[in-house]
């Protein structure tokens, strides 16, 4: 199966109907809109992200101008025979000598079956949940090709010594959401001009092969700064090959019917050392200076709090000095949107996804997508203190249940850990506010943005004293820790009193 000729691709006509399966070409040269259509969310981010990466090598714009033209309307049937008639080979899942994303010739005691090829499908905490029964047991070409390629570029390793990805384990993907699929594959296509600002050395590597072509040599020094743009984006860090396809059979995944599928693949362990950090266009990066000397690490989901926490650091761009010691950059593929909106302004739409995982294994997986309202690309400013105020009120509750929880020196504390609990409920209970919040915020009108932020602390406000009187009431039988919880409310109001907004024309 050839990704560039073949259908593999699972999606739904957007104004409804049943899932079927497209070439590349019907997405890109025809008017029809569609969605993708998995089982999985982080399946779906990563088809999407394959073609992205597809169409990103093949067909890049050299400016802003002849990506709008490329998204308002279709290609040529001839345009897209051009694209990729250099590259065909290269994308044939079962080609003889370098099959895509697959080293041939591995060597491996056992066979490995597929369902390690998908991420959190075993192995993982939440696995048994979130998981349709015989989703793996065999897949067809098309979902071998997504597995191998989210395995390789957004999951953890396979774990005892293999390498992941040039992300790291875990990275989080940020991409822009469109009305439909094909808007939205060029809303994520760099420009020649912003892949050139982007990539060093983007020109001179620009001919590269990929690792299935030319493998990584094992024990070999890479300088990150030396791989070029479809090396990087089609990176595969380990050594793995398909078996071969048995008889025609349905696909557990997509559920396409009669078509060769595969229930195994091989793989093996080689080591090599990637030296400093390739800019992949769809994450944002964490900035730190630490010692004098800059530190680059690209974001991932470390803990349980919602993504809104997060979402400045996705959109703004925060540099670092010696005065300020942590910075952001966000994904290049965000960095042009800001450019883009500039000349036609419209809400953002931010698709989010990744896993939050531990060493090998899956804790979690992310999917979500985020609305900014028209003018977020003018007022990053805006977006930061929204996000703030959110984790300010958490930080104030988190403090006040943390007294009632320990006490202090003469008052005795409940000796249960309530705010943890309190914590957990302010996020669950203040999500949808929060998202709602910077969907609706009116960043093109002051006073009304003012109102907006008025009326956010007021609910956040009114979360914290209902979530503080949940976790402090069922210990009030014990009169000691009334006291307690009078000292805890204190606290409380103080702080809140403390977000509250200075009166007009100061004190």
């Amino acid at each position: 199966m050839n990704l560039l000729t073949e259908k593999w691709l699972p999606v739904r006509p957007l104004e409804g109907g049943k899932i079927c399966w497209i070439r590349l070409s019907d997405l890109l040269t025809k008017e029809k809109e569609y969605e993708i259509c998995f089982p999985r969310d982080d399946l779906e981010l990563a088809a999407l992200q394959l073609v992205i990466c597809i169409v990103q090598v093949l067909f890049t714009p050299k400016d802003l101008r002849e990506l709008i033209d490329n998204f308002r309307k279709p290609m040529s049937e001839k345009e897209y025979l051009d694209g990729i008639v250099t590259y065909t080979d290269w994308f044939d899942m079962e080609h003889p000598q370098y099959p895509f994303m697959q080293v041939h010739g591995v060597k491996a005691k056992i066979e490995t079956s597929v369902d390690k090829l998908m991420a959190g499908l075993t192995g993982a905490t939440n696995s048994c949940f979130v998981n349709e029964p015989g989703l793996a047991d065999q897949i067809c070409a098309g979902c071998a090709a997504i597995s191998l390629f989210n395995q390789a570029s957004n999951a953890p390793s396979f774990g005892g010594g293999f390498k992941g990805g040039l992300r790291g384990g875990a990275p989080i993907t940020t991409l822009i959401q469109g009305r439909h699929l094909r808007e939205t594959i060029w809303l994520n296509i760099l420009s020649s001009l912003q892949l050139g600002e982007s990539i060093p050395n983007h020109k001179e590597n620009l001919q590269q092969p990929p690792t299935w072509v030319y493998p990584i040599k094992e024990n070999s020094d890479i300088p990150a700064a030396s791989i070029g743009l479809l090396r990087g984006l089609f990176w595969q860090p380990a050594h793995v090959e398909l078996c071969p396809s048995i008889s025609e059979g349905d696909c557990g995944c997509c559920g396409r019917n009669q078509v060769a599928i595969y229930a195994c693949f091989l793989k093996e362990k080689f080591k090599y050392t990637v030296e400093g950090v390739w800019p992949h266009p769809h994450s944002p990066r964490k900035l730190t200076f630490k010692k004098g000397e800059d530190e680059v690490r690209f974001a991932s989901f470390t803990t349980a709090a919602p993504t809104w926490t997060r979402l400045a650091s996705f959109v703004v761009q925060k540099q670092i000095n010696e005065n300020q010691k942590e910075g952001n950059q966000p994904a290049a593929v965000v960095i042009q949107a800001r450019k883009l909106y500039s000349r036609r302004p419209e809400r953002l739409r931010l698709a989010i996804g990744g896993y939050r995982n531990n060493q090998a294994s899956i804790l979690e997986r992310r999917h979500e997508l985020f609305d900014l309202n028209v003018g977020w690309h003018q007022h990053p400013g805006q977006i930061q203190e929204i996000v703030d105020l959110g984790i300010g009120y958490k930080v104030t509750l988190r403090k006040a249940l943390y007294v009632f929880s320990k006490g202090l020196k003469d008052v005795k504390g409940a000796g249960i850990a309530v705010q943890e609990l309190g914590v957990k409920q302010f996020y669950r209970r203040t999500d949808n506010l929060m998202q709602k919040a910077l969907a609706e915020a009116h960043f093109e009108d002051p006073e009304q943005l003012a109102a907006d932020k008025d009326n956010l602390r007021a609910e956040l406000k009114r979360q914290c004293i209902q979530n503080f009187e949940e976790q402090t009431k069922p210990y009030l039988h014990d009169p000691e820790l009334i006291r307690t919880m009078a000292v805890a409310r204190r606290k409380l109001f103080k702080n809140l009193k403390a977000l509250e907004p200075e009166p007009a024309g100061g004190k």
